[in-house]
C-alpha cells in the first residue's frame, strides 16, 4: 500500500519535475536522441516513476501493478477529480 501511495505522489509530481529534471536531461541527450517538446511530460513521468521504484525498493513496499496504477492515478488525478465534480454537480441540478 505504501508503494501505491509513493506512486500516486510521483504521478502527481510529474509536472513539477518537468523543468528541473526532464528538460536538462533532454538537453543533455539532445545530440544523440531528439526529444520533442511534447515528449517532455512523458520523460518527466518516466523519471518520476523511476524515483518511485527506487523508493519502493528502499522501503520494500509495493508491486509493479501498484506502481503502474498509482502512477496513472496520480498523473490523471486532477482531471479525474474535475470529472467527478462535474458528475456530482450535474446530479444536484
Amino acid at each position: 500500500m505504501f508503494g501505491f501511495l509513493i506512486a500516486v505522489a510521483a504521478g502527481a509530481a510529474t509536472p513539477m519535475l518537468e523543468g528541473p529534471l526532464a528538460r536538462p536531461l533532454a538537453q543533455a541527450m539532445g545530440d544523440n536522441v531528439e526529444i520533442a517538446d511534447g515528449e517532455l511530460r512523458t520523460l518527466s513521468f518516466m523519471i518520476a516513476m523511476i524515483i518511485a521504484g527506487i523508493l519502493c525498493a528502499l522501503f520494500s513496499s509495493g508491486s509493479a501493478l501498484g506502481l503502474a496504477v498509482g502512477g496513472a492515478l496520480g498523473y490523471f488525478g486532477m482531471r479525474l477529480l474535475r470529472w467527478l465534480q462535474r458528475i456530482v454537480e450535474g446530479k444536484r441540478t
